[in-house]
């Protein structure tokens, strides 16, 4: 069993936006436990992780566009819309899981893990980049941007893992729990279904 990742008292006083996209990215685990401290009671890192979820929702009509081509004028609508959905869904995603984490641990840590989880999307602006790979190198561009769009999906997953982690003192092996138990649920409701109708079928051809 591995050890729960706890939080270690860092200055919060000394976040700024810059350095915690930075930071995020390449030194998450230290990041988060100064976030763990700072979220509950400062307004900024509940803003730094919206911006970076509205900017990487903002992001991806621009990156649709880009390898799929149409007409930019529809980027005016595109662009609010993605973000609307993009805000829409990390809510969801973080309140559905901190809601989970919650039942597990007895620890109510909602804007919390909505700001870590927020922080935890900063890959995905990595995607641009990425898939401006694909032009001008051919097929071998083509690997390489299929390759580097994994990576980031990976690197994003592992954050989110983290700061499930870090907010809620979990070990690897609860937080797996956490994140898979979605899964097994919507697995047993579609056995559930699927009996259901099963059984009714049974009773409709065998009157």
């Amino acid at each position: 069993m591995s050890e729960p990742i706890t939080t270690q008292h860092s200055p919060a006083e000394k976040l700024n936006f810059l350095d915690t996209l930075y930071d995020t990215l390449f030194h998450p685990i230290a990041t988060f436990r100064a976030l763990d401290e700072a979220a509950p009671v400062q307004p900024q890192p509940l803003f730094y992780a919206l911006t970076a979820v509205i900017a990487i929702s903002a992001l991806a009509p621009v990156i649709q566009m880009a390898n799929v081509g149409g007409d930019t004028g529809g980027l005016a609508l595109g662009i609010p819309l993605s973000s609307i959905a993009g805000v829409a869904i990390w809510a969801f995603m973080g309140l559905t899981t901190g809601l989970l984490a919650y039942a597990f641990t007895g620890q109510a840590k909602i804007r919390t893990f909505l700001t870590l989880s927020g922080l935890a999307t900063l890959p995905w602006l990595l995607m641009g980049p990425v898939s401006v790979l694909k032009f001008g190198l051919g097929p071998i561009g083509a690997v390489i941007a299929i390759l580097g769009a994994l990576l980031v999906w990976l690197w994003s997953v592992l954050l989110f893992g983290l700061a499930l982690m870090v907010t809620y003192r979990m070990t690897v092996e609860r937080a797996m729990i956490v994140l898979a138990t979605p899964f097994i649920t919507l697995l047993i409701l579609l056995g559930w279904i699927l009996g259901f109708f099963g059984n009714v079928r049974q009773l409709v051809f065998h009157l």
